[in-house]
């Protein structure tokens, strides 16, 4: 099975060029990289590949409003858009996003101050199981850059992994 580097659509095995965009597609090992690298790109592009309902957003909406999207991805912020721009449906929509990774956010940390305050008051193998744990916050920033982003191009576009879930409609 392949995708795309380029927008991530799936493609047949031997084809040449992309249906979607028309981008070359790689044939083995390239001059620009590996099979390795062309694992991790399909891996990022199929992660990425999440649905886009930029097509039903109102252009003018779209750039009056994209300040308020991005505001949504930043933790406690994301309740200015929620309140201040509620008739927008683009703010509202990374609202969405944004709340609901502010509460898998919340609940991660909350998980983690109880993990530290349990396991991680066992010599050496309570601080390395907190420590690999603590990593697991990079997910959070990982998947607000990726909404600020999306914000930022005019796309409404659902984050990795968690985009599905709504807890604003």
């Amino acid at each position: 099975m392949a995708y795309c580097h380029v927008c991530g659509e799936h493609v047949a095995d031997n084809a040449p060029n992309c249906p979607r965009c028309g981008a070359p597609l790689n044939q083995g090992n390239s001059a620009n990289g590996s099979s390795a690298q062309q694992n991790v790109n399909d891996f990022v592009n199929k992660l990425n590949n999440t649905a886009d309902y930029s097509n039903q957003m109102d252009p003018s909406d779209v750039n009056d409003n994209k300040a308020m999207a991005v505001l949504a991805y930043l933790g406690l912020l994301v309740f200015i858009p929620i309140f201040a721009a509620p008739q927008s449906k683009f703010a509202r929509y990374h609202s969405s996003q944004g709340l609901t990774l502010f509460i898998f956010e919340a609940v991660y940390w909350v998980l983690m101050t109880i993990l530290s305050k349990t396991i991680g008051l066992i010599p050496v193998f309570g601080t390395i199981i907190v420590s690999l744990c603590g990593l697991i916050g990079i997910v959070w920033l990982v998947l607000m850059i990726c909404g600020i982003v999306n914000a930022v191009n005019g796309k409404a576009k659902d984050l990795p992994v968690i985009g599905g879930i709504r807890f604003l409609k």
